[in-house]
């Protein structure tokens, strides 16, 4: 009881918070379609790219399911047009285009809540438009008959059909040479003491040099007579496969859109985008994970969004 006390309060405190936001945006007009509008507005948190992209095309699934029309309502931390554009799909909104109807329309917010199927919720609330902030891959609640290729094919179609790379993105892309290499990448948070997360946990730097020497002989091992490049949220340990192997490396810090420093600098989005579509044209990417460091999905779905091998490797 107590737990669900809690979730109550909770989800009424975020709605005040939007409220707060878009109080002036009220109207009592309807949209002519219902409506499905995905929002990262900086009202809440909500992790990094890819957790971003997760929460995307699961509504945009959803949307497409039920013959809703879709937007995406994204200028925090930045304007995501700057870096990707509508392919088949033009979801794109104003944050002035915000109306909102006090009766009629409905809040959804679903950050990291692993336990809800969208398309159960928006049927169940049976709203003319859905203001939603998700952070979730929800592929497996929407299409539970497929199993994980299927489920893969079914992300890539969807996120095909809504983003083409902007020109911007396209020629920084085009000043790297992209042909014929291999992908690998780790995700430490902390634990190597250069980025700061969720996490705080700083290992000792002897134990920091047997896990950058143990991950460089693996990569060593798979990428004999191969280029390849390494991709990474540490720069010491970018910096310590590059200065001590033929591996490769983008130039530019590695950066978290959601971090505690609050850097809006564009070139620290651009790295992280950059670094998506990289992986994403390799031939096939590897993640290397050890026990004490972080379970990243972020090139699992470049991967897909390529239609590029992924192997998880645990050393």
């Amino acid at each position: 009881m107590r737990k669900l006390i809690k979730k109550y309060l909770s989800k009424q405190f975020y709605f005040l918070k939007w409220v707060m936001r878009y109080f002036k945006s009220i109207s009592f007009s309807k949209p002519e379609q219902k409506q499905i509008i995905i929002c990262f507005d900086g009202v809440f948190s909500h992790g990094g790219l890819v957790d971003r992209l997760k929460g995307i095309v699961s509504f945009y699934q959803v949307a497409n399911a039920l013959d809703y029309d879709f937007k995406i309502l994204f200028y925090h931390p930045f304007e995501l047009e700057r870096f990707l554009n509508p392919n088949q799909v033009d979801w794109l909104i104003k944050s002035e285009a915000i109306k909102w109807h006090p009766f009629k329309d409905q809040f959804v917010h679903v950050v990291n809540d692993f336990n809800v199927n969208p398309m159960e919720l928006v049927k169940q609330k049976n709203a003319n438009r859905y203001f939603v902030y998700a952070n979730i891959d929800y592929g497996r609640a929407l299409f539970p008959h497929l199993n994980e290729d299927a489920l893969a094919q079914q992300w890539n179609t969807a996120f095909t059909s809504l983003f083409k790379i902007s020109e911007l993105l396209n020629q920084r892309l085009q000043d790297i040479n992209t042909s014929n290499f291999i992908a690998f990448h780790t995700r430490f948070t902390s634990i190597m003491g250069d980025f700061k997360d969720t996490t705080s946990l700083v290992l000792p730097e002897a134990v920091q040099e047997q896990l950058k020497y143990k991950l460089l002989e693996k990569i060593k091992d798979l990428s004999a007579n191969k280029t390849a490049y390494i991709f990474s949220d540490s720069i010491n340990f970018i910096n310590y496969v590059t200065a001590n192997s033929s591996i490769k490396a983008v130039e530019g810090l590695p950066f978290h859109m959601d971090n505690f420093e609050k850097n809006t600098q564009i070139e620290g989005h651009l790295k992280t985008l950059i670094d998506f579509f990289m992986i994403s044209k390799s031939s096939h990417v590897y993640f290397l994970k050890k026990e004490e460091m972080y379970n990243s999905s972020f090139s699992k779905y470049a991967a897909i969004v390529g239609k590029t091998p992924f192997t998880h490797i645990d050393l």
